[in-house]
């Protein structure tokens, strides 16, 4: 934790050195102005004389991984001792920006670059076959976009550029995106302003993120008036074909989504990895307590009966009727939008629009608040043994409202507080139901209504005590201009 505070600290200096020389000089932004870095530390933009120096760090385990880049916007690159100016190393890749033709290596990527509007740069694609972008489709059908090759090395060089997921510092091409699923929903979406820099689209890259980041904490903020009492309870798991086990969704992102929709996570005590094995007996728990569920399960090659009985088989339930949330159809998968070859749109638009799945979930848990919204991501049909919704295929291109299409804004509606209705008495014991093995419901009742009211006073006086503790370390700290910095850097911020 203070290895990354020291990496914020040190990021914000030189932006702020970086910038003053800016002004003073009076020079291009190369790659296009932004207002600032990510929030989190995912990369960094330092402008200079003619050349900006960008920096993408790792996320989670990876945090003190980077890789740097020099882009430039004239005829020819920096040479040795114009970088020396700088202290940039003389080994850095360096990049002629726009951009004009990369390849993608990995699919959320390509979600990125259409984001920004410039898909017609992208001429190797990694998975085209299974792309959904209709207009992804649509170029690889007509043969603008070829298949990744990494055995051929024309099909390299006659690139510009080549984002992928892994790190290749051998390769002079190669710009890393890193990827993880166990971040804050909205961190890898911050990614789409590092990358709109290698186009020249700084300032629109920027903004496009910032639409996003408006939608979703509009969202959340709309869904924190939810009385802790009424919070429903949604759980995420899949069955492991492999390991014949099922398996808990407990990543930073699927917490965190859940949490900003107003929903209760599992457990709903102590903690667990991600990916736990739930045992049968706990994976009945589950799904006797949860109200929603988002299964993730993989059935390619299961089809011996029908989905949903497969899956609710494997949760040891003799009929749906033994199971409340399969019975009330609110057993969602994640495949409502596919690509005619079947791969759902969550694999590609979730790590650039958690804003969609954040929205899916509020409207299946309160329908009159989104209106007319469709969910773009979770499948009800999953309930009913039906198949995704929406297929996307090349001539959807430029009729399917579609990525930068569908960021709409998000208007408050500062009176919701949800519907009102507590979350049914919890079954069971352990961290999957009532921690003390009785039954409960969602706000609790009798004594412990009591003993919750009284954890929540403590809570609270406990809360004010290090509010005031921290009020007056904030002040002390506006002396000081290091730890100025460091505030500025510290605001907010998929799966798969």
């Amino acid at each position: 934790m203070f290895g990354s505070f020291t990496k914020l600290v040190v990021v914000s200096a030189l932006a702020l050195a970086a910038s003053i020389q800016a002004q003073a000089q009076g020079q291009v932004y190369c790659g296009g102005q932004v207002t600032s870095n990510g929030t989190q530390g995912t990369f960094n933009v330092q402008y200079f004389n003619d050349i900006t120096y960008v920096t993408m760090f790792g996320l989670n385990t990876n945090l003190n991984a980077s890789e740097s880049y020099v882009l430039y916007c004239g005829d020819q690159p920096p040479g040795a001792a114009a970088l020396m100016v700088y202290n940039i190393p003389t080994s850095v890749a360096t990049f002629k920006v726009p951009l004009q033709t990369v390849a993608v290596g990995s699919t959320y990527v390509s979600s990125y670059i259409e984001l920004i509007g410039r898909r017609n740069a992208i001429t190797v694609l990694a998975d085209p076959k299974d792309v959904v972008s209709p207009c992804l489709q649509q170029m690889y059908a007509n043969g603008s976009i070829t298949a990744l090759n990494d055995g051929d090395p024309n099909q390299y060089n006659a690139l510009n550029g080549s984002f992928r997921e892994n790190q290749h510092t051998a390769q002079k091409k190669d710009i890393w995106i890193p990827s993880s699923n166990s971040v804050d929903p909205l961190l890898r979406s911050e990614y789409i302003t590092a990358v709109s820099l290698f186009f020249n689209d700084g300032q629109n890259g920027e903004l496009v993120y910032s639409r996003i980041k408006a939608a979703y904490t509009t969202l959340q903020a709309d869904m924190a008036r939810i009385p802790a009492a009424n919070k429903k309870r949604i759980g995420w798991v899949y069955y492991d074909f492999s390991f014949q086990t099922w398996r808990l969704r407990n990543n930073d992102f699927s917490k965190g989504i859940i949490t900003a929709a107003g929903g209760i996570p599992f457990p709903l005590s102590g903690d667990v990895q991600d990916d736990a094995t739930i045992s049968a007996d706990e994976i009945k728990t589950l799904l006797l307590n949860s109200q929603f569920v988002i299964d993730e399960t993989n059935f390619t090659g299961q089809a011996a009966v029908t989905t949903i009985d497969l899956w609710r088989n494997l949760a040891g339930f003799q009929s749906a009727a033994d199971l409340p949330v399969l019975m009330n159809k609110f057993v969602y998968s994640l495949d409502n939008t596919i690509s005619v070859s079947g791969t759902s749109d969550a694999n590609y638009r979730l790590a650039s629009r958690p804003d969609l799945l954040l929205r899916d979930l509020i409207s299946v848990q309160y329908p009159l608040y989104g209106g007319s919204y469709m969910p773009k991501f979770l499948n009800k049909g999953f309930s009913y043994g039906t198949g995704p919704a929406y297929t996307l295929n090349a001539t959807a291109c430029g009729t399917a409202i579609y990525n930068s299409g569908d960021i709409t804004n998000a208007v408050p509606q500062l009176s919701f507080t949800g519907d009102g209705i507590a979350p049914p008495a919890l079954v069971g014991s352990g961290i999957y139901g009532s921690a003390t093995g009785g039954s409960s419901g969602g706000g609790g009742g009798g004594n412990k209504t009591g003993i919750i009211v009284a954890v929540v006073c403590v809570a609270a006086v406990l809360g004010a005590g290090f509010a005031f503790a921290f009020f007056k370390w904030g002040k002390r700290a506006k002396e000081d201009r290091f730890i100025e910095l460091e505030e500025e850097m510290n605001n907010e911020i998929p799966l798969h």
